[in-house]
Order: C-alpha cells, then sequence, then structure tokens
C-alpha cells in the first residue's frame, strides 16, 4: 500500500478509514471528505500527501518533526491544531494551539481537545466526531485515569484509537471508555496475543483490532 493509494481512498457516507503510517504515532484518519493527520514523523515530503487538518498531539520527537510539520502545511495547506507549546515552535498563520475543552470543526468533522496524562508540555488528547455519528478517540500516549469514563458519557466513542506501547493501558482504557472497538498497532504475534489477552480480561465487550502499518481499516467493518 502506498501514500498515493491511502489518500486516494474514497471513503463511503457513514465510514471511516484509518491508517498506521510509521513505526511511531503516525495515523492517518479519513472521513468521505476529510483527511486528518496526526502526529506525523518519518515521512518525505516528495511522498503524494494530502490533509485537511495535520494535529500534533505533544512535542516529544516520536510525536513531533518541526521542520516536516511545517514542510506538511505549506505542501498541502492544513491547519495545523496542537498544544500552546507546540504552536510556539510554529507560529504559522494556520497554527491553533488549544487546550483542554477547546473544539475545532472542518467540514464533516469537529475535534475536541481532551486531557492527557503523559510527561510532556501541555499534552493533548482527541475526540473525533463526524457528521455521520461516528466517534473516535485518540488519547495519545496517556495513562488510563478514573475521570475517562465521563469521556464515555459525554462521547460514547465507537472506536478508541491506541498508538501506545503498553497494551494493558490500552485495555484498561477500553474499560473506562467502552468504545465498541481498540484499534492498535501489530508488531509482531506475541504483542498481539498479549493485545487480546488484555482485552478480553479488561474490557470483554470491546472487539480488539491490530492493524499492520499501511493497512486501511475502515469503521463500521463489512458485515
Amino acid at each position: 500500500m502506498s501514500f498515493e493509494e491511502i489518500f486516494d481512498l474514497r471513503v463511503s457516507s457513514g465510514k471511516i478509514a484509518l491508517v498506521w503510517f510509521n513505526s511511531y504515532s503516525g495515523i492517518i484518519i479519513k472521513t468521505p471528505i476529510t483527511t486528518l493527520i496526526f502526529d506525523p514523523v518519518r515521512i518525505r515530503l516528495e511522498e503524494y500527501i494530502q490533509a485537511d487538518v495535520i494535529v500534533v498531539t505533544h512535542e516529544h520527537l516520536d510525536h513531533f518533526d518541526p521542520e516536516l510539520v511545517s514542510g506538511l502545511q505549506k505542501k498541502t495547506n492544513a491547519t495545523i491544531l496542537t498544544t500552546p507549546f507546540v504552536a510556539q515552535r510554529l507560529r504559522g498563520e494556520k497554527t491553533k494551539a488549544l487546550k483542554v475543552g477547546d473544539s475545532f470543526a472542518f467540514k464533516d468533522v469537529e475535534l475536541h481537545a481532551e486531557r492527557c496524562d503523559h510527561p510532556a508540555k501541555q499534552p493533548l488528547s482527541f475526540i473525533t466526531s463526524t457528521k455521520d455519528g461516528i466517534t473516535v478517540y485518540h488519547p495519545s500516549d496517556s495513562d488510563p485515569f478514573p475521570e475517562m469514563a465521563e469521556l464515555e458519557k459525554k462521547y460514547k466513542p465507537d472506536i478508541l484509537l491506541y498508538l501506545g506501547t503498553s497494551l494493558v493501558n490500552a485495555a484498561q482504557i477500553a474499560k473506562l471508555v467502552k468504545p465498541q472497538v481498540a484499534v492498535s498497532c501489530y508488531t509482531d504475534m506475541e504483542s498481539g496475543r498479549k493485545f487480546i489477552e488484555a482485552m478480553r480480561r479488561e474490557a470483554p465487550k470491546t472487539q480488539a483490532k491490530m492493524v499492520r502499518r499501511f493497512e486501511i481499516y475502515q469503521y463500521p467493518e463489512a458485515d
């Protein structure tokens, strides 16, 4: 699968598509009319890339490459959503600094900045809601915390998108927010087995789904 195939993918009404594109936390979310890129690192600017919104959840090197983000913004004319700390390092006209509780609407999506419990400068988690009624919770590298349960009541997320390294954390977050499906990254058979076991133990009503790099996952899945 190539970037060109991913960005040219047509997403049907009532669906979204998710693609994990690097060894870190880079994720693409596509709706029928909007393309979001979260935490892009290790992308070549020569690649075929399209984006409406670029999201940087915090400043750590596996999430934020200042030169790359600036280059992507110039190439795509995307709006950048990020933390106040990261925004100070970009200073572009289309860079928006968000704090917990802020929202941003674009075409058929609305993004809500939420708390992220991670040792960074003002890190953010994000809820992405589509006009088709699909909601994705992306906690970034957050550890689970009890107040996450309030997100289940407020947003009722369909998908937990977990790209961190602790699969136990993923399962504990799923237990709190009660998504229909928890999506994480497949790296090897052992990690896949541990993820499924942790999900069965902590959140048995949530489907566990692991995706490989450049695999396109569409939700809802075909019957």
